[in-house]
This record gives structure tokens, C-alpha cells and sequence, in this order.
């Protein structure tokens, strides 16, 4: 998926403009019922949001990612090295961060 996709995502929309504890937990319900492979796609424009944002959807990643088969989780890992191997530096500590 493109940077331009990430941006019409209605994950990234929704987060991007949310302001409100109303707006904040749609955003979260979204990320919970996401499957795990869009939200991949959607990692380098996640981990561009806000630091309360981004943590919020790291909470929820983490979570998902410990209710997975261990050969599961290790495939998450991989493919979210893949998206941080192609982001800017700080986007990829983030993205990486994930599984700290």
C-alpha cells in the first residue's frame, strides 16, 4: 500500500482527526478490529501520528500481538521490520518499538 492509500485509510483518517475521548476511542475500536495485515500496511502512517496517538495504537498492536501463536507473532515482527526498513529513521524506531 502507497503513502497516498495510507492517507485515505479511514483507520488513518479517524486517528488523524480525532480530538475528542469519543473520536480517540473509535480510533482505538478500529485499530481492535483492523485485520492485522491492513494494519501493516498502515504502520508507517501510524507511527507518523502523535505521541498519544501512536501510543494508544501501540497498546492495541501489543495486545493483538501477544494473543498470537508464537509462529504468528514472529511473521508480525517480520513483516513490520520489512515497513520500518523503508521509513525515515524515526517512523522506523517506532514501527520497531512495537515489540520492545
Amino acid at each position: 500500500m502507497s503513502a497516498t492509500a495510507d492517507l485515505d485509510s479511514t483507520l488513518i483518517r479517524r486517528g488523524t482527526q480525532a480530538t475528542t475521548i469519543s473520536e480517540l476511542s473509535q480510533f482505538v475500536a478500529t485499530i481492535e478490529e483492523r485485520p492485522l495485515d491492513r494494519l501493516l500496511d498502515e504502520l508507517a502512517s501510524l507511527a507518523q501520528m502523535t505521541n498519544s496517538k501512536f501510543d494508544l495504537a501501540r497498546s492495541v498492536l501489543r495486545r493483538r500481538a501477544r494473543d498470537l501463536a508464537p509462529v504468528e507473532r514472529e511473521q508480525l515482527q517480520i513483516h513490520a521490520e520489512e515497513v520500518a526498513a523503508r521509513s525515515k529513521d524515526d517512523v522506523a524506531l517506532r514501527i520497531r518499538s512495537l515489540f520492545n
